[in-house]
């Protein structure tokens, strides 16, 4: 196991240093290095700001989502946590890596590890589900009411995003349906697996996943911020453009973020890597901006990113994972009673 995680990781490295290395390859460094020199600090500040507010915001709403289990932590462990997962997550498969590492944090204050994974897996679930509305409906505003396309392709990326929402809101849909559960508890039962430790603790998981359903307003809530949430990496990539002096409306970040957000969950890279500044080569490119400003911008945004997760690394090295003293004793969770 320990063999192919080391295989896994040298993989995405390799992938993310190679794509670094063709993008680098096609642009002048000597423009780079210009803008830099002559970037605006005040800009730079508040897109690393922006970036900070985003990690709290992403905590909050996963606290969120633990409360309905009455798991009771309080914001401050919750930011705690989410950051030193999300940099310890920066050397692990994306997305997955941070989130079993958080699941495992929460676990060790005694609570049921079946309702954090649940509380992760709606997180992901919902958030996606958002990330995907989010860009629709900027390219519906981009088309229909401010009458810009951008670049010719700019349809196919609608319907792709349609698409996404609609395969996406489907799942979640179906996840939550109690005849569906029903007809996977049934199944599970009458197969030879039913006694089997694996199936059995993912059984505990949906058990609890399932108890969301009957909290409709907090997810609503925890969607309505997660829209929210979106904006915040717009406007700190927007604020780095400024910072560049670079002259792109902020409207095509709308379209553009939401995009590189998708791809780099992707767990192919080393924590998007080489992907997010290709994705910005590419699709700047389609609208003029030359290649070498690109690749500064999506380098920028990428580097801004993982200084805003700095501080949980640093908290991790001084105090661990857990952060005693700050976590409620756990209760019973009613939520898992009835159709468990």
């Amino acid at each position: 196991m320990m063999g192919k995680k080391k295989k896994s990781f040298w993989l995405r490295l390799i992938l993310s240093v190679g794509l670094i290395a063709i993008v680098v390859a096609n642009v002048n460094l000597d423009e780079v290095r210009e803008i830099l020199a002559n970037s605006q600090p005040g800009y730079l500040l508040l897109a690393y700001v922006i970036a900070i507010g985003d990690r709290i915001l992403m905590a909050y709403k996963w606290n969120v989502l633990l409360r309905v289990l009455n798991i009771r932590i309080s914001l401050f462990n919750a930011v705690a946590v989410y950051l030193k997962t999300s940099f310890l997550g920066l050397f692990l498969p994306a997305t997955v890596g941070g989130d079993a590492l958080r699941a495992y944090a929460i676990a060790k204050e005694e609570y049921k590890l079946s309702d954090v994974v649940s509380s992760i897996l709606v997180e992901r679930a919902l958030g996606f589900a958002a990330l995907f509305a989010f860009a629709l409906v900027s390219i519906i505003l981009s088309i229909f009411v401010f009458g810009q396309s951008f670049f010719e392709g700019i349809w196919q990326l609608l319907w792709t995003f349609v698409a996404l929402l609609v395969i996406s809101v489907v799942l979640v849909l179906l996840s939550f349906n109690k005849a569906v559960l029903n007809r996977i508890t049934t199944a599970v039962k009458n197969s030879r697996f039913a006694n089997n430790v694996i199936v059995r603790k993912l059984g505990s998981v949906y058990t609890s996943y399932q108890g969301y359903r009957s909290s409709k307003s907090q997810l609503a809530y925890f969607f309505i911020l997660s829209l929210i949430e979106n904006l915040f990496p717009v406007m700190w990539t927007y604020s780095l453009s400024l910072a560049f002096g670079l002259d792109i409306s902020l409207l095509y970040f709308f379209i553009l973020v939401p995009i590189v957000l998708v791809l780099v969950r992707l767990p192919i890279s080393l924590s998007g890597i080489g992907i997010q500044e290709g994705t910005f080569v590419y699709f700047l490119s389609l609208i003029g901006v030359a290649s070498s400003h690109a690749l500064l911008l999506g380098a920028a945004s990428n580097v801004i990113g993982i200084l805003s997760i700095l501080p949980g690394g640093i908290a991790y090295a001084l105090g661990g994972l857990a952060n005693r003293g700050e976590v409620s004793p756990p209760k019973p969770s009613p939520t898992l009673s009835g159709d468990g």
